[in-house]
């Protein structure tokens, strides 16, 4: 067992433990089809209805190409499994330019950029716009790089972050809300409530259909 599992272990069996009544997530196994072309889409009802307009139902590499520098990238497994407790939606980063990303990947590695290839394997990549706009990228860019190297913790220790409020940070950097409300049930960041954010639009939706079960970092 690689040692960022080990460390997962004492935080997933409290997670698990009958001690703590944490709501559920639905869905818990994802299945994208495509829908009529123009439709639109309704981002809180995306995971659960799994319709997407047939011209907005991309491959992964297409998205990842088509997505705004700037826009959310919320990255998804197929299923629900122990490492992605948090639902097949579990991790988001954020298109810096073509192939990179702003990115906080977890235990075994710090934030910073990162090839955006490291997503080709999973089963979805959800481009949500952000309200980033080419004038702010200067300034988001100046963030990561005020950011690079912070360790991973859900504790909220001083020059720790994980990755929904690394996102939320490079967010205010640029005098924007918060891209990912906090979910009181779960005293945490949700990666996949960024669908729920009022007036969350969704851009495209990458899919790989031979993507393999969650297992490792991101």
């Amino acid at each position: 067992m690689s040692p960022a599992r080990l460390l997962l272990l004492p935080l997933l069996c409290v997670l698990l433990s009958g001690c703590l009544r944490l709501p559920a997530i639905e869905p818990r196994t994802l299945s994208f089809r495509a829908g009529p072309a123009g439709s639109p889409i309704v981002a809180a009802d995306l995971l659960v209805s799994g319709v997407v307009p047939a011209d907005k139902l991309l491959s992964i590499p297409e998205a990842l190409s088509r997505a705004p520098e700037g826009s959310l990238l919320l990255v998804c497994w197929k299923d629900t499994a122990l490492i992605n407790f948090w639902g097949p939606c579990s991790h988001v980063a954020r298109k810096m330019g073509p192939g990179l990303m702003a990115d906080q990947p977890g235990l075994s590695q710090r934030a910073g950029l990162r090839s955006t290839d490291v997503l080709l394997r999973r089963y979805a990549v959800i481009v949500i716009d952000t309200g980033v706009r080419p004038e702010q990228l200067s300034a988001l860019e100046v963030k990561v790089k005020q950011l690079e190297g912070q360790l991973y913790s859900v504790s909220g220790a001083p020059d720790t972050s994980y990755c929904s409020d690394y996102q939320n940070a490079l967010q205010r950097a640029v005098g924007l809300p918060d891209v990912i409300p906090f979910s009181k049930g779960w005293n945490a960041l949700l990666p996949s409530d960024a669908l729920k954010v009022p007036g969350a639009r969704v851009l495209w939706v990458g899919v790989n259909e031979a993507a393999s079960s969650p297992g490792g970092n991101v």
